[in-house]
């Protein structure tokens, strides 16, 4: 949610939250990244592989064959990491774990303290969401994670006085590690049996249990989260008596233009039992998507939003969910109005009408009286109704801020304090006499989340969130030139640039000219060094999204390039930039442009010009037909770019991802080709690219099994792009795996990824890119608790430096890997 496919409404390169809740697909995993170093090398000749796919200027589906054929193979010297075991002495420098190089072997580190974050930025690196909140007595927990520039990282808060002050709450998995990043919790619920929260990750949801809200247990998806498949939207979630049940919506096609209702029903919120629409039955010609959950006495009550009248659609259920019952609550919906709560003795429904709201109360779910009418000046919506087992809060949205309501039934409202206007509230909670209130505060608060408490007269109870953990820094890409090697990532919500002699000892370039601050979050994606000097690009944090675009003469002294009219987005369509190169016809830098790819060229950093498409939708995307580019890369045959597109009419109208690359012999025209889904997964896209001579390989992520698993696949082509064939990249039977770096070397082509789940370092290497062996590096920084991660690659000084990050629940760091290189291959090979 993102490096995603999809485009994002804000620009993120970790592919957002929101753009899987609005595609309901799932996104990239965090930190797939552009890694393509620029290293000198000559161009010794590889196998001929017959062209097997023939570039045309349509938009259409390609043979390819596999596996590629065997041939006189003249062969880079030797692969670029050899088999030997890894060696680490561990120190502690300054906090922070360091493995130092014993003799050849290769070494990783933990660098926070080797790159310079500097001065504190507009937002430190990272942004707080606040999304779901519950109370027992005196205890509220609060769910929501750090949406920082390593990752998505779940937390929880615990609060024993009534949300006066907050503690972090540990996260574990049953084995006792810290979980994964990318991981969002959304929902939460408390009740007799215990707390859950459920949530997203890349291919389905997640589920939390905690018998006290103090320690949170990520539910192994095997005994938790199948039951929740990819094309699911849990909505509401509540314990309703003998357990926990939990409403939605899916879909088939994967648009939501078919959605059908779900109920999920759990006795102990570890394990969940799927009940998909088999007797809520949407209208005929209609949908229907399940948007409340409530429960009083031995009544279970869902709330169902249809896409035609009746627009409220209501059930009853009185046996644990096995059985329903439609009914119907006093009124008549010209719109999706309903809303639904309970305290332990009555049932509440909340209906708007136009400037003013009417709340039903009910002992039973079946008998109805109207109890009260919601009136106030400037009333807009209800954004909010929920309630514990003894009151009742409503969230209110006015002309001048949110206005808050508290009832013990449903009849009688007390004000129950304010807040600032323009705030999102998600979710509030009574707990004794204070109001709880969360969401998100892009303008009153430094980490952009929401935190609200009021008293019983509605005035402010002080209180706080807990600082944030990790560095705040992330490091996505690196370039080599003239002696000069180039790291560009994030520190402190601005983009930053570090530079390195050695790659050993890394000194952050001073930001003269201003060019990496601004407002919201900046960072750096991608670089590349040229004959006119350094690009860099990444996201700026404008809304729309508009390209971060920075150049430099040396690699010291940047200045903005993004202000000429090429990057100026058109309407609310945002314009993102993912991936950039540089070669004998200038530069390029490619991404998204609304629904479709977007490309832009320079011929010297100064001017720049919108690519075109060869083809009438080669570029252009719609809804439907959405096109993206992640990587590029250039030489003799000009620019290849890899991406994907999503194609509406595969497997009865679902939309699936396909890889697909576009060729450009100047960087200005491109043509689009589609490579097909590898045997055995449901979808696939690509994310990095890389190529010596005309020998380019492309390797990406596919979904697997029900959408719940990855998989690491990818192509070689021989002839500049032109054909193309699939490659293997093994891991371990049964793991999962997915890419997050491409790059050349002088020894050939290096692929990393990870494996498992969390994700360790896996790392794929060939010397002619036809043949792939695997890797995987162990130690710190490499292996183990949480997500290691590789996402570039360049040689200096007789070594292969890779950079990363690990990031775990408690916090993250960038990584640093060195490989010193033999003698002789250090030469040109």
């Amino acid at each position: 949610m993102t490096g995603g496919g999809w485009r994002s409404e804000t620009g993120d390169p970790d592919g957002s939250p929101e753009v899987n809740e609005r595609l309901s697909q799932p996104s990239l995993p965090p930190n797939e990244r552009l890694s393509q170093p620029s290293l000198p090398f000559s161009r010794p000749s590889l196998p001929s592989l017959p062209q097997t796919t023939k570039l045309s200027d349509s938009d259409a589906a390609y043979p390819i064959t596999d596996p590629m054929p065997p041939g006189r193979k003249k062969r880079f010297r030797s692969l670029l990491i050899g088999g030997a075991s890894v060696t680490f002495a561990i120190v502690v420098a300054s906090g922070v774990l360091v493995a130092s190089r014993q003799s050849d072997e290769p070494v990783a580190e933990l660098a926070g303290n080797l790159f310079a974050a500097g001065l504190a930025g507009s937002a430190d690196g990272r942004q707080l969401e606040l999304n779901g909140v519950a109370a027992m007595g005196a205890t509220v927990a609060v769910a929501g994670g750090e949406d920082a520039d390593s990752g998505y990282r779940t937390e929880f808060f615990l609060s024993k006085d009534a949300g006066r002050t907050f503690a972090r709450a540990q996260v574990r998995t049953p084995k006792g590690e810290p979980p994964v990043v990318g991981e969002i919790p959304r929902r939460l619920a408390a009740g007799t049996g215990g707390w859950v929260a459920l949530g997203d990750r890349v291919g389905g949801s997640v589920v939390w249990t905690s018998p006290d809200g103090a320690a949170w247990t990520r539910q192994p998806d095997a005994t938790a989260s199948l039951a929740f498949g990819p094309r699911d939207r849990v909505a509401d979630v509540a314990w309703t008596g003998n357990g926990f049940t939990a409403v939605g919506q899916t879909s088939a096609k994967g648009d939501f233009t078919d959605a059908s209702p779900v109920v999920w029903l759990s006795r102990d919120g570890r394990s969940w039992e799927r009940r998909a629409g088999w007797r809520l039955h949407p209208p005929t010609g209609g949908t229907l998507a399940l948007t409340d959950v409530a429960s009083v006495k031995n009544a279970i009550v869902v709330r169902g939003e249809s896409s035609i009248k009746p627009y409220d659609i209501t059930w009853r259920s009185t046996d644990a969910g096995n059985t329903w019952q439609a009914f119907a609550v006093p009124g008549k919906s010209r719109k999706p109005e309903l809303t639904f709560a309970a305290t332990a003795t009555t049932m509440l429904a909340v209906r708007q009408e136009g400037s003013r709201a009417t709340t039903y109360t009910s002992p039973d779910g079946v008998r109805w009286t109207t109890a009260a009418k919601i009136e106030m000046p400037g009333f807009r919506s209800l954004l909010r109704l929920t309630a514990t087992s003894q009151t009742a809060v409503a969230a209110i949205e006015t002309d001048s801020g949110v206005r808050l309501l508290r009832s013990t039934d449903g009849r009688s409202w007390q004000p129950a304090g304010t807040t600032a206007d323009g705030v999102e509230v998600r979710d509030a909670t009574a707990v004794a006499d204070n109001t709880v209130v969360v969401g998100a505060d892009a303008a009153h608060s430094g980490t952009g989340a929401l935190l609200a408490v009021r008293d019983k007269a509605g005035k402010d109870v002080p209180t706080g969130i807990p600082d944030t953990t990790g560095s705040g820094k992330v490091v996505d890409a690196l370039g080599t030139a003239d002696g000069r090697v180039v790291a560009v990532g994030g520190a402190n919500g601005d983009a930053a640039v570090w530079t390195s002699a050695d790659g050993e000892t890394w000194r952050r370039v001073q930001d003269k000219e201003k060019a990496l601050a601004g407002q919201g979050r900046q960072r750096l994606i991608g670089v590349t060094p040229g004959f006119a000097g350094w690009l860099a690009v990444g996201s700026s944090g404008r809304t729309p999204s508009r390209p971060l675009v920075v150049t430099s003469a040396d690699g010291e002294s940047w200045r903005r390039a993004d202000g000429v009219a090429a990057f100026q987005p058109g309407g609310t369509d945002p314009l993102i930039a993912r991936g950039v190169a540089a070669g004998p016809d200038g530069y390029v830098i490619v991404g998204e442009d609304g629904f479709g790819a977007g490309t832009w060229w320079s011929a010297d950093l100064k001017t720049w010009e919108r690519g075109t498409p060869a083809g009438e939708d080669n570029l252009v995307g719609t809804p439907t037909t959405r096109r993206w580019m992640n990587s590029v890369t250039s030489g003799l045959f000009g620019f290849v770019a890899a991406g994907g597109v999503t194609d509406p009419n595969a497997y009865g109208g679902v939309f699936i991802r396909r890889p697909t690359v576009w060729i450009s012999p100047d960087g200005r025209k491109w043509s689009l080709i589609r490579l097909p889904i590898p045997a055995g997964v449901n979808e696939g896209w690509l994310s990095h690219i890389a190529s010596h001579d005309d020998v380019l390989v492309t390797a990406g992520t596919a979904v697997t099994g029900n959408g719940t698993g990855t998989a690491a696949f990818g192509y070689a082509s021989v002839d500049g792009g032109r054909s193309w064939q699939s490659i293997s990249l093994p891991v371990v039977a049964g793991e999962q795996s997915s890419v997050t770096a491409v790059a050349v070397t002088p020894r050939g082509f290096v692929v990393a990824g990870t494996v498992g789940r969390p994700g360790d370092v896996v790392i794929w290497t060939s010397a002619d890119g036809r043949s792939w062996q695997p890797e995987q590096p162990r130690g710190s920084a490499m292996s183990g608790p949480g997500e290691q991660r590789l996402t570039a690659f360049t040689a200096v000084d007789g070594e292969l430096v890779g950079v990363g990050s690990t990031a775990t629940g408690q916090g993250d760091e960038p990584t640093v890997w060195r490989r010193p290189l033999s003698s002789d291959e250090t030469g040109t090979p």
